[in-house]
């Protein structure tokens, strides 16, 4: 055990976060906090002074380029975006304690560089490749946003932790090690939900909380606002408030320890969109941003990860869900992560999946195909302290919307940070 947590550290806490810092938190890798932890070793000593003083931040920009020949109609088309990013926290009570109480915040701005972001690439229309799916779900032309602005506490003795305010679902639903669309896979099939979760925006009001059910069980579950959107989030008092429509959901898991809670595990998440929210799929928002229609949808997620060797960590994720909030009915994803491949803060993802596409909307109204297979291959590198490169080829058999047999994907995601 302890020198496979040490290779661990060799291989993920380079590259991704600090494994001690996941566990307190009940974070995903992606958080505000686990991302800052990431960049430590690079930090200049000012920053570390501050960071002394319980005062983090850092900033990035990440691009993302893809491009495909078997476009809807047989033509080549391409997708390009770019995002902002400035975050950090402050922790205000219980420093140097394991029951410490934080400020956490992050705000981007979210460009495309095309007519058609790479959010909307894979999806019905002229330029793009008719996949039901998301390629790029964060990539987006949506401008500026928060995606967090919350009080974080830990508890008992950094064994559990509350979040309240505005905050991103994904840091704390169905996570494991692969699932940041910064990092890992950009298919949404190898991310949070695996395709089969309705979800709202990554920064609404909610509560969240997580504990350890003694040292291998634990719980984390939450409410967030179904309506609320992160480019108003003021707004999201009076969506939650007065035209109440929650996103909730409740996840009971296994792990090795507390330390490896997001590789080594095994998850079962439950989840519920009430009727009336912005993301069902027959739902339509209205110019002044009143929702008309859309139904309910609920559904089971279900994750397993598990290190085999120090560096390598095979995954089967999926889930079903019912109505017409999420894109799939069912979805089930195999793959394998390959962490410090070439050197300790490279890392390798490869992963296919099935899927069947929504039967309520996708199928009955827009005539969707039922069956879908795709695959994505990436390679994370880092070059120096400050960049990452990572290409990524993947396979789309069957698109649901498309008049070819099969599609291919190649993309690049670039990363600039500090």
């Amino acid at each position: 055990m302890n020198m496979k947590l040490s290779s661990l550290s060799l291989a993920i806490v380079a590259t991704m976060g600090s494994g001690p810092i996941w566990a307190a938190n009940f974070d995903s890798p992606d958080s505000v906090e686990n991302t800052i932890a990431q960049q430590k070793s690079e930090q200049l000593d000012w920053r570390e002074s501050l960071a002394a003083e319980g005062f983090t931040f850092g900033a990035d920009y990440f691009s993302l380029a893809m491009q495909s020949p078997d476009g809807i109609n047989g033509d080549s088309v391409d997708a390009s975006s770019g995002v902002a990013r400035v975050y950090g926290s402050w922790h205000l009570t219980g420093k140097s304690t394991e029951n410490s109480g934080s400020i956490v915040w992050k705000v981007e701005h979210r460009h495309s560089y095309t007519d058609t972001s790479p959010k909307q690439f894979a999806w019905l229309g002229q330029d793009q490749i008719g996949y039901v799916g998301m390629i790029g779900p964060a990539y987006s032309d949506q401008g500026f946003r928060v995606t967090d602005l919350n009080w974080k506490q830990k508890i008992n003795d950094g064994k559990g932790t509350i979040i309240v305010g505005w905050q991103d679902v994904t840091n704390y639903a169905d996570v494991y090690a692969l699932a940041s669309p910064w990092s890992g896979f950009t298919n949404l099939a190898f991310s949070t939900g695996a395709g089969a979760m309705g979800l709202p925006d990554d920064g609404v009001l909610a509560l969240s909380a997580g504990h350890m059910l003694g040292e291998n069980f634990y719980v984390v579950g939450g409410v967030a606002d179904a309506k609320g959107k992160s480019d108003d989030i003021f707004e999201g008092f009076d969506t939650l408030f007065n035209d109440t429509t929650l996103f909730t959901t409740l996840e009971l898991g296994w792990t090795a320890s507390q330390e490896q809670i997001y590789t080594d595990n095994f998850h079962v998440t439950f989840w519920h969109m009430d009727a009336g929210s912005r993301h069902s799929l027959s739902s339509t928002v209205l110019v002044d941003g009143t929702v008309v229609g859309g139904e309910s949808g609920q559904g089971v997620n279900f994750s397993w990860s598990q290190f085999v060797t120090p560096q390598v960590m095979p995954f089967v994720r999926g889930g079903i869900s019912e109505g017409d909030v999420a894109l799939y009915d069912k979805s089930l994803s195999v793959g394998v992560g390959y962490f410090g491949l070439g050197k300790p803060t490279n890392n390798l993802g490869l992963a296919v999946n099935w899927s069947e596409t929504n039967s309520d909307t996708l199928q009955t109204f827009l005539n969707a195909g039922k069956d879908q297979m795709a695959a994505e291959l990436y390679y994370n590198m880092q070059f120096g302290d400050h960049v990452q490169i990572t290409p990524d080829i993947q396979y789309i058999k069957e698109p649901a919307f498309s008049n070819e047999s099969s599609a291919w994907v190649f993309g690049v995601r670039a990363r600039v940070f500090i």
